[in-house]
């Protein structure tokens, strides 16, 4: 009864006044965030979290329940950034020939920008986003945030196909070439720079010129 009353007490105490819970909530993913890309997954846990947040152990479960919870939080707002560059990219370049290229600089100034993000989201074993079966592809509402910022960059390219910027084909594997293409680039940008012997922007500028000249359209196709 005393340890239940002391966890109480404990998790009142970790509690922000009415109205200032989401701002003790980003203090634990700014501390989580820092803390994953220190110890790594398999070394994360709650315990070193609240220590680095400044609360409770019981405090840190008032908001997150494991660890699980708190990388795919953390990951969640990267992804959501992320397709806010791509809706913006598209709503200003839609119909343009230019979309793909467009998209792609988005991911790589999203990428570079946002380096520790990028790095914990798409460079982590537990933390990558995973597909249900290929069919189920049409209901982006059952997928998770990481699949749905795919599926919205696959619809892009959709477009770009019905426009005749694009040669038509199998839309989804387009869309994993072009992403594990720029992705490549960007983890060794992030994890590797010293292999890149070229300047980053004039590697990217050819990397997309190169997917462009496989998926584009021949002449007599496009409108």
């Amino acid at each position: 009864m005393a340890k239940s009353k002391a966890r109480l007490k404990a998790a009142a105490r970790a509690r922000k006044p009415r109205g200032l819970g989401h701002e003790r909530r980003g203090e634990i993913l700014a501390a989580a965030k820092q803390l994953f890309l220190k110890e790594g997954y398999e070394n994360f846990t709650t315990r070193k979290l609240a220590r680095r947040a400044g609360l409770s152990q019981t405090g840190v479960y008032v908001y997150f329940k494991s660890k699980d919870e708190i990388l795919d939080a953390v990951c969640r707002s990267t992804f959501e950034a992320m397709v806010r560059r791509f809706r913006t990219v598209a709503e200003k370049w839609a119909d343009s020939p230019d979309l793909l290229r467009k998209l792609g600089e988005a991911y790589l100034d999203f990428a570079l920008q946002h380096p520790d993000e990028y790095r914990l989201t798409f460079m982590s074993g537990q933390s990558a986003p995973k597909f249900t079966r290929r069919k189920d592809l049409s209901l982006p509402e059952q997928q998770g945030i990481g699949v749905q910022a795919f599926l919205f960059f696959r619809d892009q390219i959709v477009a770009m196909m019905q426009a005749g910027h694009l040669r038509t084909g199998d839309v989804t594997l387009v869309t994993q070439i072009v992403w594990a293409a720029i992705h490549g680039l960007v983890s060794l940008m992030i994890a590797r720079p010293g292999y890149l012997l070229s300047e980053r922007r004039e590697l990217f500028e050819q990397l997309i010129a190169a997917l462009m000249t496989g998926l584009r359209s021949p002449p007599h196709r496009r409108r």
